[in-house]
């Protein structure tokens, strides 16, 4: 009897040792692409830190902010696609869950550091790629710190075919366009046309349309309603993964690594992820405030030769700035404010995400808004993901119902007719919150 435990346990050894080493050598083969250029360290060094020695802070973290730089690319087969196509600065405070999103125009002219050429912001990489010091992303990344002030502490670079990926792996994504899109002149990547049309409202995305919402600029304000498209599918990409990835999960790390490893770049550390993934989950939507550098305010439309730029108003940024280091402090327009204050909306909260503080919490933060909380409590888990706003307000109360759906990136529902209700609003947190 003995005699036959220990060979299962030898064999059992030589199978769990053989399925580590498929499982660890996977992981280094894909790695090597995708944290190539962590600081000169190695994959097999990354992969011991994550193991033994994960990060216990973030760069950035001491000072209050992390600051990433978000780098969207058409990529291989795509017309153009070593172009940056979007670029956004997610900022992140640890010790408030609050985040920030703050969109660069890809048209806004700009100085090359440690050049005497200007170009579009969104060739910068490219060109950087293309130099006797193939320095991309260490020139767009000054590039950035030049216009907004924001010392870059990581990039990531994702590509459309890895974007399409991520949402279809997730399968797919709840938006709402607050117009249509009609874009006869959307491309087939193929030099030709795929038009493009959808209706405003809400929406659930697969994968290849969440990337036509991203970037057609065929709607009421162009690119600056791409921009704001774009900010609500990374909010809505960040619910629908936490819905999905609860638990910080290896073997779906390795099956994301798997499935991206042609599509994503990063300087982010492997030891940093779990961090990442600690403070990234305890940021609720309604806790991230999103901007954009625009035509009213930033910059103004300009042509260089022949082509269509923006410029900086203030060619020292220094109103960019401001917004860049403020942004986590930006409050409601008064106007706005005084709409609101004037409905005096009545507003429940009802929290089935299963964390149980987070109903008062969520009240808390409407309280300081100015709203009447008259009720918050925890229910079970819906069977919808994400945050629904049931409306019993019946029209009267149309600034606090935008304010609430922007907030909380939340599907508007009528009122059930058997369920009365003393309040205008009743907001349900579902699964992925």
């Amino acid at each position: 009897m003995l005699k036959f435990l220990l060979k299962s346990f030898f064999t059992l050894s030589i199978v769990a040792t053989i399925f580590l080493t498929i499982f660890v050598c996977n992981i280094f083969s894909t790695g090597q692409k995708i944290f190539s250029n962590n600081e000169n360290t190695s994959i097999i060094k990354q992969l011991g830190e994550l193991v033994f020695s994960p990060a216990e802070k973030l760069k950035g973290e001491d000072k209050g902010r992390v600051n990433i730089l978000l780098l969207g690319i058409g990529g291989k087969g795509h017309s153009g696609g070593e172009l940056t196509d979007i670029i956004m600065i997610a900022s992140i405070k640890p010790a408030t869950n609050e985040a920030s999103i703050l969109s660069i125009p890809r048209d806004l002219y700009v100085q090359i550091p440690e050049t005497n050429r200007s170009s579009k912001i969104n060739a910068v990489k490219f060109l950087g790629d293309r130099s006797k010091e193939k320095n991309g992303i260490e020139l767009i990344k000054q590039t950035v710190n030049e216009v907004s002030g924001l010392d870059i502490h990581y990039y990531v670079q994702l590509d459309f075919k890895g974007f399409t990926k991520i949402i279809d792996d997730l399968g797919g994504i709840d938006i709402y366009l607050k117009n249509d899109i009609n874009d006869p002149a959307y491309p087939d990547f193929n030099r030709g046309y795929d038009p493009f049309y959808i209706t405003k409202g809400w929406h659930h995305l697969d994968g290849a349309t969440a990337l036509k919402v991203a970037r057609s600029r065929h709607s009421t304000m162009g690119d600056f309603d791409r921009i704001e498209r774009q900010q609500d599918i990374i909010k809505a990409v960040k619910q629908k993964a936490f819905e999905k990835y609860s638990k910080l999960d290896v073997f779906a790390f390795k099956k994301i690594l798997d499935s991206m490893g042609d599509n994503l770049r990063t300087d982010i550390q492997l030891k940093e992820f779990p961090r990442f993934y600690k403070v990234a989950k305890e940021i609720k939507n309604h806790k991230i405030t999103a901007e954009a550098l625009d035509t009213k305010r930033y910059l103004n439309r300009t042509y260089v030769g022949m082509g269509y730029t923006l410029q900086a108003k203030d060619r020292t940024y220094k109103d960019i700035k401001n917004l860049s280091a403020d942004i986590f402090d930006i409050e409601i327009p008064d106007e706005q404010k005084e709409l609101i204050k004037n409905e005096k909306a009545k507003i429940e909260i009802q929290n089935g995400t299963g964390s149980l503080d987070l109903a008062n919490k969520v009240a808390e933060d409407l309280e300081n808004l100015g709203y009447k909380i008259i009720n918050s409590t925890n229910i079970d888990a819906p069977d919808f993901s994400g945050v629904r706003i049931y409306d019993n307000s019946k029209e009267t109360k149309p600034n606090t119902l935008e304010f609430l759906k922007e907030k909380f990136n939340g599907v508007i529902m009528e009122m059930p007719n058997n369920e009365a209700s003393k309040t205008d609003f009743v907001i349900v947190l579902g699964k992925g919150f």
